[in-house]
């Protein structure tokens, strides 16, 4: 009997976090202000880890706090006090690489424990180490071809995640260590400048610049065709990776890959046939949704083998994107008003698009308002404004601009 996997969403902060569950997430993972591998990215407090962990009881959902980075000695007295204090909140699982870290949180709390992806856990034997180190789940290196999955999950009896969307990493399951050579900041360490994403001039043997291209620059990664091996290989969890994304991100991926799971899921299980991936036009659907918010354009990674030159986006010019978040819906009165957070500025002009969990559909503004009943005709950034009320639009929905080809 297959089992339908999680689906585990990225939440930089609160609202993204309630913003994940409100489309369809399962579980999400955070980050923390001590020792996780997006430094300089929100991170929540340990009041917000808190109030996280009792959003997600409230609403039988779980919390997964990363502590994935590398510590050197000068760290661990840091990252114990941490623990200390996260095991009276007791988030649903920690994400952990270094088995330092791993010897503490053992010692410190009673916290199941995840092996992250920096680990590099790319076989069965691994899988069983980590096992009969007290590890719950493992989250496997990107580099592990879905052909594997299953015999490595079939072998090791231990949680299985994997990554099925999001920004790749050039290094091996993210170990790279080219900032620090360039920037003086430990990628392994939280401080990763992003060297993989610049240009690089290309010379011959004589010193002459040939070229310059984005010779490192990852597509992004879209697995939602794999959807159904995942289910087949009885995989427990599929990862989106984003925590520094928008809110426009986290909620349209979670929202797709919601819809799909769910679809693929009931298919397996009622033994209806699947299409081929050539003739699917639900599985079109899908990616062309997900091609909406912005991104590298998008490869299979390791999915299908060792990554090729096909993954690396060389000619890089810019992010493609079809729509662009504009703001967030924080209140709304019913037959009244709706509240809006502006993330970047529209006109009445502008084609809308609104989003929220279970719909998606153009809309007219025709109206705008400041908080002191004032109308607008163009909105600024980080200001709320009202509109008059639209039916179906909720709490935490999203507007975003139409972008003209």
């Amino acid at each position: 009997m297959h089992k339908k996997p999680e689906l585990l969403a990225p939440a930089g902060n609160l609202e993204k976090l309630k913003i994940a569950f409100l489309y369809g997430a399962d579980a999400v993972y955070v980050g923390n202000s001590v020792f996780g591998l997006r430094k300089y990215s929100e991170n929540l407090s340990i009041f917000e880890l808190e109030r996280a962990v009792e959003i997600a009881r409230n609403q039988k959902k779980k919390v997964y706090l990363a502590i994935n980075g590398f510590a050197h000695n000068s760290d661990l007295k840091s990252i114990a006090r941490y623990l200390e204090q996260i095991n009276k909140i007791k988030p649903h699982a920690l994400i952990i690489a270094d088995t330092g870290i791993l010897q503490l949180a053992r010692k410190i709390t009673d916290i199941p424990v995840h092996i992250s992806t920096q680990a590099s856990v790319t076989n069965k034997y691994t899988c069983e180490f980590w096992k009969k180190s007290g590890a719950k789940r493992i989250i496997l290196a990107r580099e592990v071809p879905v052909k594997e999955l299953k015999t490595i999950k079939k072998f090791s009896d231990i949680e299985v995640e994997v990554f099925c969307h999001g920004a790749m990493c050039i290094g091996y399951s993210g170990k790279c260590i080219i900032s620090n050579y360039t920037s003086a900041r430990d990628a392994n360490r939280g401080g990763c400048v992003q060297n993989c994403r610049h240009t690089f001039d290309i010379f011959n043997r004589k010193g002459q610049r040939k070229d310059t291209i984005h010779l490192l620059n990852s597509k992004d990664l879209m697995a939602v065709s794999f959807i159904p091996d995942f289910i087949k290989s009885n995989i427990d969890s599929l990862k989106i990776e984003g925590r520094m994304k928008s809110n426009l991100y986290v909620a349209n991926t979670t929202r797709i890959y919601r819809e799909a799971i769910d679809y693929y899921y009931e298919k397996i299980k009622n033994r209806k046939k699947l299409k081929t991936k050539s003739g699917n036009m639900k599985l079109k659907y899908f990616e062309d949704e997900l091609k909406k918010v912005s991104n590298r354009t998008f490869c299979s990674g390791g999915l299908e083998g060792r990554p090729s030159k096909d993954s690396i986006n060389f000619q890089f010019n810019g992010y493609s994107r079809e729509i662009e978040y504009i703001a967030t819906v924080k209140e709304v009165i019913p037959e009244k008003y709706i509240f809006l957070e502006i993330k970047s500025p529209f006109s009445l002009e502008d084609r809308i698009e609104l989003i929220g969990p279970e719909i998606y559909k153009e809309i007219k503004i025709k109206e705008l308002y400041d908080m002191d009943n004032q109308p607008l005709k163009k909105t600024k950034p980080n200001s709320i404004v009202k509109m008059p009320w639209i039916d179906s639009c909720e709490k935490y929905s999203l507007l975003a601009r139409k972008i003209s080809p």
